[in-house]
């Protein structure tokens, strides 16, 4: 059995308006190491503060300083701000050399009233890295179904294929019409 708990707080000034924030998440997951392909069921949540009234002298929102989005999010088209990522996963390993992985997302924002915030972060001097869209006065962003899988070609080189499906909720439907997305990828890794 596994379990991840983890908290923060933020606070301080946003330019020239108080600033303070949280984010949290709560996973658990169980293997079951002697029935075939090991099967390993994970459940989780985690949710991080939006700004209720943009309007007001306070930001609410959580600032994700430097995000990792590829660990947390294949399809980076969210991230921590103002978000909330309940999930389901499962991963089997049926050889030794082969992973299988199988993710449902549930994504919403926390604060309707607040920005959907997208991007990794600042990358040079001369851009933030983020970008804030409308919300519409909806929660639900989208719904995400993920597959991928690991082989090990050999102990210095290793094969991942992802796929990923977003089921546009109504943000995503208010600000991209039709707006069901796919994206999919390969990649080998090579050690020294």
């Amino acid at each position: 059995m596994d379990v991840l708990v983890w908290a923060c707080g933020q606070s301080g000034d946003w330019g020239s308006v108080d600033h303070r924030a949280w984010a949290y998440a709560v996973e658990a997951g169980y293997q079951l190491p002697r029935l075939p392909a090991a099967p390993w069921l994970r459940a989780g949540l985690s949710r991080a503060s939006g700004d209720d009234d943009p309007a007001d002298h306070h930001h609410r929102t959580f600032f994700q300083i430097i995000p990792t989005p590829r660990i947390y999010a294949q399809f980076p088209f969210y991230n921590l701000m103002n978000g909330e990522d309940l999930f389901a996963q499962m991963i089997l390993k049926p050889h030794p050399k082969v992973s299988l992985r199988r993710d449902l997302h549930r994504l919403r924002l926390t604060e309707a009233a607040d920005l959907w915030y997208a991007g990794g972060g600042a990358t040079n001097a001369q851009v933030f890295g983020y970008s804030g869209t409308t919300s519409g006065g909806s929660r639900l962003l989208a719904h995400l179904a993920e597959v991928s899988v690991t082989v090990t070609v050999h102990r210095k080189v290793t094969a991942y294929a992802y796929y990923g499906r977003a089921f546009a909720g109504s943000v995503v439907a208010g600000t991209f019409p039709g707006g069901d997305a796919s994206l999919g990828y390969v990649e080998m890794t090579f050690r020294k």
